[in-house]
């Protein structure tokens, strides 16, 4: 009977295992098909990303064994750190100019693998009991998938119209910019010069999201990086993300279920809420529950940058929290804890709005581990972190970079002026202009006044517009949790310090040329630390109440399908958030002429052109989609106002008014030929005053192009200097 009994249940198991494979399949396959994949490139994707991080995530899953024995964890932790570090050994043997190396390295390790495991007979030992599809985890795979559907929205990069042959960006400008500089980095590691301004240099600031891009470009053979960033590395993100919160909450939980839900929250129930408020921003305004508004959105729409650092810090969160049960059995952490270490290195060029923070809190969580179990690989650990981080401070001060571009300073920075935009933005939270007026009434000194309102505006809005009062009281919940000061310890305490001191850094760091772009985009990644804290908080709530529910198992199962089936039905049915709406509203229209153009220009032109032409330069979407420097474009940036002030008799705006207004020959090409620009591009929209001057030769013309419905004419010109 018993027997029996194991068989139907056998068989059961057996058949949801295969209806939630077919789902799991029947959804990747929708997604591939929605974001207009084929076979020839899915296979090139699939190579390019297993010869780009396989030799090191394979050697980190091999070295981990001892210290991190759930595969599922181990697989992610060792996934994000090559991911991580990959970019940062390339970038390091490029400034050295030693990047055949990277590929030797990657060979190397490649073939130590190989004969490794024939040496230890790996695959032998394997039984077919861990090679069945039935054991693999369907559920979580399933997630994933759907985790990548509800994220479509977010992966347009055209829109065309037939009627008029015109192509809509559906992209922020910052991806262009991204992309751009990605261009450049494939063409020379550091940048040699900023993509939008050619010839002057680029920024010390966030470099390894663009190499990674680059690099996943190169290893997949895709030489569109808008296509390799928004799909092949968004991809990447999205999947890497799903897996860090799984198995940072299933290590907390040690609960598959609540790993499932902590994965569903990421994006599946990631349901975009009106503001509570009237509000003039688009984004991190006051509402409920802000996780798309303050958290998903403004990494995925408009910085690619942050997404990126996000992944990263989820992996050293993972880490730190493998760490934090060792430390707690005072059992051995070396190989985990160097790994990690590195990791918050890189983190200074991925996003440095999470470097600044995580250092000094893992420098004092090493301390404590030290103190703690005597290893003297916690101390190790800390020398190396500073060392390298000195190292990469060393290198954002070389020449090569703009000037005054990677100074800080602590002072009154007045990002919660309510005058200014953007800063006004930190001011849109409930009551805050009564607030503010009683405040100002009852204290006199203007300077008391500043600090004071700037830390209570800023703390406030933190709490209410980023992390929001549900997930403040989840915490908060969380936080009474006996195991957080056992082995959860410093997991938690990290997560803490960082959100305490990222919003401490909002109020007074001041940075060298745009404040809001370091402290106030500090704020943007409050919210993603306690979110990792929410499953947790909800599970210790569950567990609490659980004795007192007459609920049944299957009832619980029912309600969480239920609930994730409804939240994908209204993803794919709501409306575009205000975001995205914003975004689509201000899109850059391109004729047929003018996107032939740019292909021609990216497909048949050397990589070191340079363009030059006067329509889009107040975007950055020229250097995006030739993936060519552009003499000047993106004018109304800090960035653009620091340029104008360090090269001041350089003023690139009026020699384009000048070249494009006058009509004698000799002044046109003594003003052409003193740029860098090597390639010209004219528009029948506005077209050159001048008549067939020497200096030019017309090397592409859309009227002798077949394209169907185009007012426009554009011609590329070629610059003989």
């Amino acid at each position: 009977m018993f027997e029996i009994s194991q068989k139907t249940t056998h068989r059961k198991l057996s058949f949801i295992t295969i209806i939630l494979a077919t789902i799991t399949l029947l959804t990747l396959v929708y997604y591939l098909g929605k974001t207009e994949w084929n076979i020839i490139e899915l296979l090139r994707f699939c190579i390019g990303i297993i010869f780009l991080w396989m030799p090191l995530g394979a050697l980190f899953y091999l070295l981990l064994k001892r210290q991190v024995q759930e595969t599922i964890v181990r697989f992610t932790f060792s996934a994000i750190a090559s991911y991580t570090l990959t970019t940062l050994i390339y970038f390091a043997l490029a400034v050295f100019h030693l990047q055949l190396l990277f590929y030797i390295e990657a060979i190397v390790i490649f073939i130590g693998l190989i004969i490794y495991s024939i040496h230890k007979k790996i695959w032998l030992n394997i039984q077919i009991y861990y090679l069945s599809w039935r054991q693999f985890d369907w559920v979580l795979a399933l997630l994933i998938a759907l985790s990548l559907v509800v994220n479509i929205p977010y992966q347009k990069i055209w829109e065309h119209n037939p009627t008029t042959n015109t192509y809509k960006s559906l992209l922020d400008t910052d991806y262009h910019y991204f992309i751009g500089l990605a261009y450049e980095l494939a063409r020379h590691v550091p940048p040699l010069q900023q993509p939008s301004t050619a010839g002057i240099p680029e920024r010390a600031y966030h470099m390894f999201p663009h190499l990674t891009t680059m690099l996943l470009s190169r290893f997949t053979g895709q030489t569109d990086m808008l296509r390799v960033q928004i799909i092949y590395h968004n991809i990447i993100i999205a999947i890497g993300m799903c897996l860090a919160l799984y198995s940072i909450v299933k290590i907390l939980t040690s609960s598959k279920v609540a790993g499932y839900l902590a994965t569903a929250t990421m994006y599946i129930t990631a349901i975009s809420y009106p503001p509570l408020i009237a509000t003039e921003f688009q984004f991190c305004y006051f509402t409920l529950f802000p996780h798309v508004s303050s958290g998903t959105e403004p990494a995925i729409v408009i910085s690619p940058q942050m997404y990126s650092g996000i992944l990263v810090a989820y992996g050293i969160l993972l880490g730190i929290l493998l760490i934090s049960v060792r430390c707690y059995r005072k059992q051995p952490v070396d190989i985990v804890l160097i790994i990690t270490a590195i990791m918050v290195v890189a983190t200074s060029r991925f996003r440095i709005h999470i470097f600044l923070p995580m250092l000094p809190g893992f420098v004092l969580l090493t301390a404590y581990g030290w103190k703690r179990t005597n290893q003297r690989v916690y101390l190790v650990a800390a020398a190396l972190t500073l060392a390298l981080s000195f190292l990469i401070y060393l290198e954002m001060q070389s020449h090569i970079y703009l000037s005054s571009t990677a100074s800080l300073s602590l002072g009154l920075n007045s990002l919660s002026n309510p005058q200014e935009w953007p800063y006004r933005l930190i001011n849109e939270w409930p009551f805050s202009t009564k607030i503010h007026d009683f405040i100002n009434n009852l204290i006199h000194n203007l300077t008391a006044f500043k600090w004071i309102w700037q830390i209570l505006s800023i703390y406030t809005y933190v709490a209410l517009n980023m992390i929001g009062i549900p997930l403040l009281i989840i915490t908060s919940i969380y936080l009474f949790w006996q195991p957080v000061r056992q082995e959860f310890l410093l997991f938690t305490s990290l997560i803490v310090w960082m959100t305490v001191v990222s919003t401490l850094g909002v109020t007074c760091l001041k940075f060298s040329y745009d404040d809001f772009s370091l402290a106030g985009e500090l704020l943007l990644l409050t919210r993603w630390y306690p979110f990792l804290l929410m499953i947790p908080g909800l599970y210790q709530l569950y567990q609490f109440f659980q004795p007192h529910l007459s609920l049944t198992k299957l009832t619980q199962i029912s309600f969480i399908i239920a609930f994730i089936v409804i939240s994908v039905i209204v993803q794919q049915l709501a409306r575009p958030s205000i975001l995205m709406t914003d975004v689509y509203s201000s899109a850059i229209n391109l004729s047929g002429s003018a996107r032939m153009a740019f292909a021609y220009m990216h497909d048949n032109t050397p990589q070191n052109s340079v363009i030059l032409t006067d329509k889009y330069i107040e975007k950055r979407i020229v250097s995006s989609i030739t993936g060519r420097a552009i003499y000047l474009e993106d004018i109304d940036t800090p960035v653009h106002m620091k340029l104008l002030k360090a090269y001041s008799s350089e003023n690139r705006e009026q020699v384009i008014k000048d070249l494009w207004a006058t009509s004698q020959s000799e002044q046109f090409c003594r003003l052409l030929i003193a740029t860098p620009a090597t390639h010209l591009i004219e528009n029948s929209t506005h077209h050159l005053l001048v008549n067939n001057p020497p200096c030019i030769q017309p090397i592409w013309e859309s009227a002798n192009q077949s394209i169907p419905v185009s007012s426009e004419q554009v011609t590329i010109w070629k610059i003989n200097h």
